[in-house]
């Protein structure tokens, strides 16, 4: 499938891709030798609907094109970030097995998170992991949904999930709860690198709700990244996550855990309800009140319905950015999302979110840069 609806022609002076296969690419940390690294960030919300999903596609569209290594771990049921990158699960009957009535069971035709997460073995993550092509082309600007160094597309990595997650998660006991971290965060061989330190990021999409699997991820997860709309329902769901990440911090002792921030989705600037509710936040935020303790990001993802085609279409924001009719609203969503990238390369303390920012700051011309641009 290729990226761009439309490609735009390349510069004179673009140098061609590097045709370097993407498992064999390494990441800033691999780079410089680093073995393990705080890089796991679980994107999380109480409330159903608030965005997760569609975030995670934005930032792994956004640090792809900044050149980076991102992994995806889908551990939501419903698989929609799965399907969003091209990799659905599909199942198949398996062999000497049925369920009652004699019907056939049906098992996934390839390793997912939940058979991660069963294999309780060291290293094991990256087994299960599938290569995700978005079809972008090396050679096209930035502008255009090309990669913001010339020539230099990052890799997207998926771990894909289905509804066979929940069913699994239902006989989980307290021991089970520490099995992604072990597959993610421990090398298969002693002084080996921890897998998720092969990756620039690691992003994990959560569902709503505060079941055992959201407690699995944040197990799993050095960082919490909140998504929500600024809609009443989606506000009231702040305080409750933040209670989550407590109870992880504390009665899953798991110290480590911190909430990086808040991210709006869904925001229509005209809306007076939704600027009030905004700014309802933001003040109790500055004023320390417990219950909204939570840094407010900068960059309110707009509510554009090129996102929805982007998920049907199983392709990148930035695909439409080379769409006379979509461009716009690719624009204004993918500034959001790339804004939203630097500041969570920033919080992690990666190696190039200095570099890359810079080159960010520069690459939108000043007649088609958003206020966020100069905000972040």
């Amino acid at each position: 499938m290729s990226a761009s609806p439309t490609q735009a022609p390349s510069l004179p002076d673009q140098e061609p891709a590097e045709e370097i296969a993407p498992e064999t690419t390494l990441s800033a940390w691999q780079q410089l030798q680093i073995a393990a690294v705080a890089n796991v960030v679980a994107l999380m919300m109480r409330k159903g609907g608030a965005g997760k999903t569609s975030l995670t596609l934005l930032l792994a569209d956004a640090l792809a094109r900044f050149g980076l290594r991102v992994l995806v771990i889908d551990l939501d049921p419903q698989g929609n970030a799965s399907i969003g990158l091209g990799h659905k699960v599909q199942l198949e009957e398996a062999p000497s097995k049925t369920r009652l009535g004699s019907r056939p069971a049906m098992q996934p035709t390839e390793p997912t998170v939940l058979e991660v997460i069963d294999a309780d073995t060291a290293g094991i993550i990256d087994e299960a992991i599938q290569i995700v092509d978005w079809g972008y082309n090396p050679e096209d600007l930035f502008t255009r949904g090309g990669p913001l160094r010339p020539g230099k597309i990052g890799t997207i990595g998926v771990v894909p999930s289905y509804h066979g997650l929940e069913t699994s998660a239902a006989a989980w006991r307290p021991a089970d709860l520490e099995k992604l971290a072990t597959a993610l965060l421990l090398p298969a061989e002693t002084g080996g690198v921890a897998p998720n330190a092969t990756w620039d990021v690691v992003l994990i999409d959560t569902p709503p709700g505060g079941s055992l699997i959201s407690i699995q991820a944040a197990k799993a997860a050095y960082h919490a990244l909140f998504v929500t709309q600024a809609q009443r329902f989606g506000v009231e769901a702040i305080p409750d996550t933040l209670l989550l990440v407590q109870e992880v911090k504390h009665g899953y002792k798991h110290d480590d855990l911190d909430v990086m921030g808040l991210v709006f989705n869904e925001y229509t600037e005209r809306s007076v309800t939704q600027r009030n509710l905004l700014s309802q936040v933001e003040t109790a935020q500055q004023q320390g009140i417990p219950d909204f303790d939570v840094a407010v990001w900068k960059g309110r993802l707009p509510n554009l319905t090129v996102v929805d085609k982007s998920q049907d279409a199983e392709a990148p924001v930035s695909a439409f950015l080379g769409s006379s009719s979509d461009r716009e609203p690719a624009r204004r969503v993918c500034q959001v999302a790339e804004a939203v990238a630097i500041q969570l390369l920033e919080a992690i303390e990666h190696p190039e979110a200095a570099e890359l920012k810079a080159l960010w700051k520069k690459a939108w011309p000043e007649n088609q840069r958003t206020d966020v641009v100069a905000e972040v």
